[in-house]
């Protein structure tokens, strides 16, 4: 998932260590070419990523609206609220640090093959893909702990290694995205949920036209989840534009 703001105000390099490490992953590219087309098609395809996660927050709302349990329902909003704030949190974060992504370093550009994708992004900080799935994660903890752990093991593996592979993040990235998954969630979950979103709910179960519409908004959150909000950054590129 790539968002990224207009402007940067602080250059930064990656750590030591993120280099070394992305150098280490480096070095396995162009031993097998068919993995790698296979990572990047998974990625391509949201298949490593969204569609896990997109899946277990529709199964959740329609199981929760089907046996009229509010609690359940309450909290894929919660979640819904939390990602929401957690991907600003992440713009906001990419606007204080910027730093270009390893498969644009000079130290590394030898290790990437012509058939790995190149990266445009002038930036790769925060991983903002790791922030929305480690909140989506958290908040189906919530619900249902053997499936959210399920999404938090899958993390790692599916969401932030495969990214880090194909050279679009640094570690730094990933650590940060996670910390801002958490914060996000916490914000919805702890200081948004009692006073504000249990009242919304308790609102719109009791009325019908209220309820349609909120149907018809989780259902396009969760889609755009799925694809990792490819229409909103379109929608955002394409406003870049139009204003410059």
């Amino acid at each position: 998932m790539v968002l990224r703001p207009p402007t940067a105000h602080m250059q930064l390099s990656p750590t030591g260590f993120d280099i070394w490490l992305a150098s280490k992953l480096g070095e396995c590219l162009n031993r097998f070419p068919l993995f790698d087309e296979c990572i990047q098609s998974g990625l391509r395809h949201y298949v490593l990523g969204g569609f896990w996660y997109a899946g277990a927050m529709f199964v959740f709302w329609v199981q929760a609206a089907r046996l009229g349990e509010h609690e359940k329902r309450l909290r894929i909003i919660t979640t819904i609220v939390g990602s929401a704030i957690t991907i600003l949190l992440a713009l906001l974060a990419g606007m204080v640090l910027t730093w270009p992504p390893p498969i644009r370093n000079a130290e590394l550009a030898h290790f990437f093959p012509p058939y790995i994708e190149p990266n445009l992004n002038a930036s790769s900080f925060p991983s903002v893909s790791t922030a929305l799935y480690g909140s989506v994660a958290a908040g189906i903890y919530s619900i249902h702990r053997t499936t959210g752990l399920v999404l938090w093991v899958a993390l790692p593996l599916l969401v932030s290694l495969p990214r880090m592979y194909v050279g679009g993040h640094w570690f730094s990235d990933i650590i940060a995205g996670l910390i801002l998954a958490l914060i996000g969630y916490a914000l919805a979950r702890y200081l948004l949920e009692p006073p504000l979103l249990a009242r919304l709910e308790t609102i719109l179960a009791n009325n019908r036209r209220w309820m349609i519409v909120t149907e018809l908004l989780v259902f396009a959150w969760i889609f755009e989840v799925a694809v990792e909000f490819r229409e909103g950054v379109w929608l955002v590129r394409a406003f870049e534009i139009f204003t410059h």
